[in-house]
């Protein structure tokens, strides 16, 4: 399996809020860009323990994560009472939460054992029909889409690299930026694990900036304290990682600002591998495209 970042702090910053925008929301029509696997085995390794087991470990300390729908998913496939045994990946995350509403998904990944899994996980769902896999360049292929999706569908960008250009001289970002601005709600997710990263970054989001735009998008990103500290025996998975929604209701910006703070409040005296301190910072901020 390629993908190993599983449970670790990126996705706890990625599925939470998703998780909740789909249930708030309840688009028709479900398209993600960078799928992987539907399902893992937790192993408990380091990455884990401060990723989705120290949420766990901690999830009495928030009624606002215990009621979120990124949990109740995640504790209806519990296997064992001591605790988790398995994380489940965005598609499965989505599927389970869409299945009874969204009339479609599309699932985009260059790696067809990815999406072979993720259409074995619709049928155990009794939904495989339901289910798109597009297994190619999947900037590409959003693209190819935008013109006949509506506002009332839902894409999820989620690359790590949303700045670099494709053959077609098209990056991820400018996909994204072509969705928003046509009405479409969305979510875009990015990482970096230093300050210049973070800097280059926002220089790009720059780039795609409207005169007189009335598209905007709202940011929120997480990064431990320990950005640029330079301690290399340390990798919880990414250092930062930011995410930026367009074209959701007020009730879903509200709930991304509140659960972000909820997340930086759980790790407040958390510690990272267990050696370093683990607190996460809280940055806001909004982009008019």
């Amino acid at each position: 399996m390629s993908y190993r970042h599983f449970g670790r702090i990126g996705d706890i910053w990625k599925h939470i809020p998703l998780c909740e925008f789909l249930i708030i929301e309840q688009p028709a029509n479900y398209i993600e860009t960078n799928s992987a696997y539907p399902e893992y085995q937790l192993t408990a390794s380091f990455e884990q323990q401060y990723g989705i087991l120290h949420v766990e470990k901690n999830i009495q300390k928030s009624q606002l994560l215990q009621q979120s729908a990124y949990w109740r998913v995640l504790s209806s496939i519990s296997e064992k009472k001591s605790g988790l045994s398995k994380y489940l990946g965005s598609p499965a995350l989505a599927l389970n939460i869409l299945k009874g509403t969204a009339k479609n998904f599309v699932f985009f990944d260059i790696e067809q054992a990815c999406l072979k899994e993720i259409a074995e996980y619709a049928k155990k769902l009794n939904i495989a029909q339901q289910v798109n896999c597009r297994n190619e360049d999947s900037i590409n292929g959003l693209i190819s889409m935008i013109e006949n999706l509506t506002p009332h569908d839902f894409i999820h960008v989620d690359p790590y690299l949303i700045h670099e250009k494709n053959a077609n001289g098209n990056s991820y970002f400018d996909a994204f930026v072509r969705a928003m601005r046509q009405g479409i709600m969305g979510m875009l997710w990015y990482g970096f694990n230093t300050f210049q990263e973070r800097e280059n970054l926002h220089n790009g989001f720059q780039k795609q900036t409207g005169i007189g735009s009335r598209t905007r998008l709202q940011g929120i990103e997480l990064r431990s304290i320990l950005l640029d500290e330079s301690i290399l025996d340390v990798n919880p998975g990414v250092l930062g990682c930011g995410i930026l929604i367009g074209n959701l209701s007020n009730i879903s910006q509200q709930y991304f600002k509140e659960i972000a703070l909820e997340i930086t409040n759980i790790y407040q005296n958390s510690t990272m591998f267990g050696k370093y301190p683990g607190q996460l910072i809280f940055d806001e901020f909004e982009i008019e495209i």
